[in-house]
C-alpha cells in the first residue's frame, strides 16, 4: 500500500512539473523570464557558448620556441617516436595493448589463416594504384598488409614524410661508407636501410635496453664481432668498425636462416628467440610465425616490413616527392696516430681544427681524450690536416709527459686516488670526465698527474689512513669497528680477510675480485644476494692462504686498524654509543615508572627507549626491571649527544664518575629541566649522514658550553675492558636507579 502512494505521488509531481512548463513557455510569452539574467541553479550547468572568432593573443613565437623545444608549426618528437605512434594506431593486436602485450593473438585457436599475401599491393590497397609502379629493391618483397600501409603512411602522412625526410638527409654521412662495405661483402645493398630505421644513421643513438650506435649493437653482440667496449672506448659509436662487425653479423643470420625476412626478424628480436620459435611451432615462415600466438614479439612483426618499406621509398624518391632532397654531405677524414693519452682537444688544436669535429669524427672516445696508457691509437682528423697534426706533434709532449695511466685497485675509493695523486675529488673527475663516483670500479684506468715516487708513497699512506678513518662517528686515532655475524667463527683452511666497499661495488663483482663463490660472500656477511652493496659497509670474506692481493690488485684493511665485534652483541652496541659519547648503562627501576618518565630522566625519547628495549612505549616498569638507556658521557663527541645532553635534566647532568654512572635512586631524582619533549625528537640518527666528519662535529653551543664530563678516551674508567662473556674490549654498563 505504502509503494503505492510513492508512485500516485512521483506520477501527480510529474504531471504537475509538465503543466508548470507549459504555461511558463507559452502563456507567459518569449520576453518574459521565470529568473532574472545571470540566475545560477544548483546542479549541472549549461555549457558557456563559444565565440565565433576567438581572439588573437600577441604570443612570443621564440620564447614558445624556447618552452616547447621546437617551431610552434612542429611535432617535437624524434623520428623513432612518432613512427611507433603510427605503429601503434595502425597495427596494434586486437583486443591487446602493444604497451602491455608483444603477443599477436590469433584470430582462433585452430590453425590460424595467414595474413594474404598478394602479387601486387594495389590488391591490398586499391585506392592506392601507383603502388604496382614502386621499383623494388635488392632484397626480397613479399607484399603484406603491413608492408603496403608503411609505404602509404611515408607518402599521405604527414608524420610519416617527415620522418623519412630526416632519414634519408641524414643517409648521406655514411651512406658510401656503408655502401662500400655491404659490396665487399657480397651483401644485397638495401641492407643499408636497416641502419636508416634502427638508429636514422646517428652514431649516437641508444635504446632503453642497451643497445647503441648506427646499427644498434647490444653489448654482448658487440664483444662477439670484436667491436671494443670499455670506459674510454665504445665501438658500438664508431661507424667504421661497427660496420665492418655489422657485415658479418648480417652474413652469420643469412647463412643460419636462409632468408632475409627471417634474418630481419632475427636481427632485431635475437637469433636464439627466433630458433626457439621456429622449434616451438615448426614452421619457417616468417609471416605465419606472426599470426601465432607468443611466436614473434609484436615489434619484430613489424620489423621487416619497416626495412622493406625504407628500402623502396629510398628507390622512389620522385614518386614520393624527395628527388629535391639535399643530403648530409659524406663523413670523410685522414688518421693520425697518437703516441699517447691525449685529449681530443689538444689535438685539435694542433690540427688547426675544433674540438667538435673532432668529436663528431670520433664518436667511438667516450671521455674526449685517447686512452690512458695506450700507444699509437689512431685518431680521425678533418681532411687536409694530417700533414700539419704529425708534423706538430711534439708540441703536445708537455700535455702527455705530465700525465700517467693508473689501474684503480678493487676496494680503492676515488677519493683514495685523488689523495695519492695530489688532487681535489673535484679536479680528478674533470680530468677523467667523471660524473658519478660509481663509474669506477675496480680495473678502470684513469688518467692521473705524474709525481715523484716519494711524493707518491706518502700521499698512498695518507689514503691508506683516511680509509681506515671512514668509519661512522670515528675519530683520529680510533680503530674502524667491523660487524660481522661471529667474530669467533672459522672456515679451516681459510685465511679472514675484509673488504671495504666503495661506489659502484656489486657482490659478484666483489666476490670475483677475491676469488670466492658470491653465495658464499653473501653467507658469511648474512646479506642480502638481491640487495645492492654499499659505500662504508665492511665485507669479510675467507680466502685461499696464497691468495695475493697485490698482484690481483685488491685493496684489503690493515687487521692492525681494526676491532672486529659480533653484530649486535653487548660489545657492539657498547663501543658505537661510545664513538657518539654515550654510555649504554642498566636502569633498575625502584618502583612502578612509566617509560616515559625514564626516558626525560636522560634526555631521551620514550619511543626510543622502547625501540631499545623491544618494548611498548607506554610499558610500566615494575620494581626491580631492569632496561638499558643511553646516557650522555661527552656531549662535545656529537651532535646527537649534546642534543640528548640539552633535554637532561640539569639535575642529572653532573652524575657521570670518568664514564660510569653512579648509583642513584630512581624514585626521587628531580626533572627540573626536561628539555622539551623527548617523543618529539628521535634519539637515535634516523638520517644518517654520508659525511661522518661533518656528523660529529660538535655545534656552537657544544664548543661554547663548558667542559662537563671527561672525553670517554681520556677518562682511565671508561678505557675498554676485558669481559669474559663479549670476548674482546668493550665499555661495561654500569647499573644507575
Amino acid at each position: 500500500m505504502f509503494q503505492d502512494m510513492r508512485v500516485a505521488l512521483l506520477r501527480a509531481a510529474t504531471s504537475f512539473g509538465v503543466a508548470l512548463g507549459l504555461s511558463l513557455g507559452l502563456g507567459l510569452g518569449a520576453d518574459v523570464h521565470a529568473d532574472p539574467p545571470g540566475t545560477i541553479h544548483p546542479g549541472t550547468q549549461p555549457v558557456p557558448p563559444v565565440r565565433a572568432v576567438e581572439p588573437a593573443l600577441p604570443q612570443e613565437l621564440d620564447g614558445r620556441r624556447a618552452i616547447r623545444g621546437c617551431s610552434v608549426d612542429e611535432r617535437c618528437a624524434r623520428p623513432g617516436d612518432l613512427l611507433r605512434e603510427f605503429e601503434v594506431e595502425a597495427f596494434a593486436p586486437a583486443a591487446a595493448s602493444p604497451w602491455l602485450d608483444d603477443r599477436a593473438p590469433p584470430p582462433s585457436r585452430l590453425e590460424p589463416t595467414p595474413r594474404p599475401l598478394v602479387k601486387r599491393p594495389s590488391e591490398l590497397r586499391p585506392d592506392a594504384p601507383w603502388l604496382d609502379q614502386l621499383e623494388l629493391p635488392d632484397l626480397p618483397v613479399k607484399w603484406s598488409q603491413t608492408l603496403v600501409d608503411y609505404l602509404v603512411f611515408y607518402k599521405d602522412d604527414p608524420r610519416g614524410r617527415s620522418i623519412m625526410e630526416s632519414w634519408l638527409v641524414a643517409q648521406g654521412r655514411y651512406r658510401d661508407l656503408i655502401l662500400a662495405h655491404l659490396r665487399k661483402a657480397r651483401l644485397p645493398e638495401d641492407l643499408m636501410y636497416v641502419a636508416m630505421i634502427e638508429s636514422g644513421y646517428d652514431p649516437n643513438d641508444s635504446s632503453s635496453a642497451g643497445a647503441l650506435g648506427v646499427w644498434q649493437f647490444m653489448p654482448e653482440g658487440g664483444r662477439i664481432y670484436g667491436l671494443r667496449i670499455d670506459r674510454w672506448v665504445d665501438e658500438r659509436r664508431d661507424p667504421l668498425r661497427s660496420t665492418i662487425a655489422q657485415m658479418d653479423y648480417f652474413a652469420d643470420l643469412h647463412q643460419r636462416f636462409a632468408d632475409w625476412h627471417v634474418a630481419l626478424a632475427a636481427f632485431n628480436m635475437g637469433y636464439g628467440a627466433m630458433l626457439r620459435s621456429i622449434a616451438r611451432y615448426n614452421t619457417n615462415d616468417y609471416y605465419r610465425l606472426c599470426e601465432y600466438e607468443n611466436a614473434i614479439p609484436w615489434e619484430t612483426c613489424l620489423y621487416t616490413p619497416k626495412a622493406l618499406a625504407a628500402a623502396i621509398v629510398g628507390h622512389n624518391r620522385a614518386v614520393y616527392g624527395f628527388d629535391k632532397l639535399r643530403s648530409t654531405p659524406p663523413e670523410t677524414w685522414e688518421e693520425v696516430t697518437i703516441p699517447i693519452s691525449t685529449s681530443l682537444a689538444a689535438i685539435a688544436r694542433i690540427a688547426g681544427a675544433g674540438e667538435a669535429d673532432l668529436k663528431r669524427l670520433n664518436p667511438q672516445l667516450r671521455h674526449g681524450r685517447t686512452p690512458p696508457g695506450e700507444g699509437g691509437y689512431v685518431v680521425r682528423v678533418p681532411p687536409g690536416t694530417k700533414a700539419e697534426t704529425q708534423r706538430r706533434l711534439v708540441e703536445l709532449e708537455s700535455e702527455w709527459k705530465g700525465y700517467d695511466a693508473y689501474v684503480i685497485a678493487h676496494g680503492e675509493r676515488f677519493e683514495d686516488v685523488a689523495t695519492t695523486f695530489g688532487l681535489t675529488v673535484g679536479q680528478l673527475r674533470k680530468l677523467n670526465d667523471v660524473t658519478r663516483d660509481a663509474e669506477i670500479e675496480g680495473g678502470t684506468t684513469l688518467v692521473v698527474p705524474r709525481i715523484s715516487d716519494d711524493q707518491r708513497a706518502r700521499n698512498a699512506a695518507k689514503a691508506r689512513a683516511n680509509l681506515h678513518a671512514s668509519g661512522l662517528d670515528q675519530k683520529d686515532g680510533e680503530p674502524l669497528i667491523v660487524a660481522i655475524p661471529d667474530k669467533t667463527a672459522v672456515v679451516e683452511g681459510k685465511h679472514r680477510v675484509f673488504y671495504r666497499v666503495v661506489a659502484g661495488d656489486t657482490l659478484k663483482g666483489v666476490a670475483r675480485a677475491l676469488d670466492v663463490r658470491s653465495a658464499d660472500l653473501a653467507r658469511w656477511n648474512a646479506l642480502d644476494v638481491d640487495g645492492n652493496l654499499q659505500p662504508r659497509m665492511i665485507i669479510l670474506a675467507w680466502i685461499a692462504p696464497d691468495f695475493d692481493a697485490a698482484r690481483r690488485r685488491v685493496n684489503l684493511l690493515d687487521d692492525s686498524q681494526l676491532v672486529v665485534v659480533t653484530r649486535g652483541s653487548p660489545e657492539h652496541m657498547d663501543l658505537v654509543e661510545a664513538r657518539t659519547g654515550r654510555v649504554r648503562t642498566e636502569y633498575i627501576a625502584q618502583a612502578k615508572e612509566k617509560l616515559a618518565d625514564v626516558a626525560k630522566k636522560f634526555g631521551m625519547g620514550s619511543h626510543d627507549l622502547a625501540r631499545i628495549n623491544r618494548i611498548s612505549y607506554d610499558t610500566v616498569l615494575s620494581k626491580g626491571q631492569t632496561i638499558i638507556v643511553y646516557q650522555v658521557a661527552d656531549p662535545s663527541r656529537s651532535k646527537r649527544a649534546d642534543d640528548q645532553w640539552k633535554k637532561t635534566p640539569r639535575a642529572r647532568r653532573g652524575k657521570l664518575t670518568g664514564g660510569r654512572t653512579s648509583r642513584t635512586a630512581s624514585t626521587n631524582a628531580p626533572d627540573d629541566d626536561g628539555g622539551g619533549d623527548p617523543d618529539t625528537e628521535p634519539d637515535d640518527d634516523s638520517t644518517p649522514s654520508t659525511d661522518a666528519a661533518a656528523t660529529d662535529r660538535p655545534t656552537n653551543d657544544a664548543r661554547r658550553a663548558p667542559k662537563r664530563a671527561q672525553h670517554p678516551d681520556t677518562s682511565e674508567a671508561s678505557k675498554p675492558r676485558a669481559r669474559p662473556d663479549a670476548g674482546g674490549p668493550v665499555t661495561k654498563p654500569a647499573q644507575v636507579r
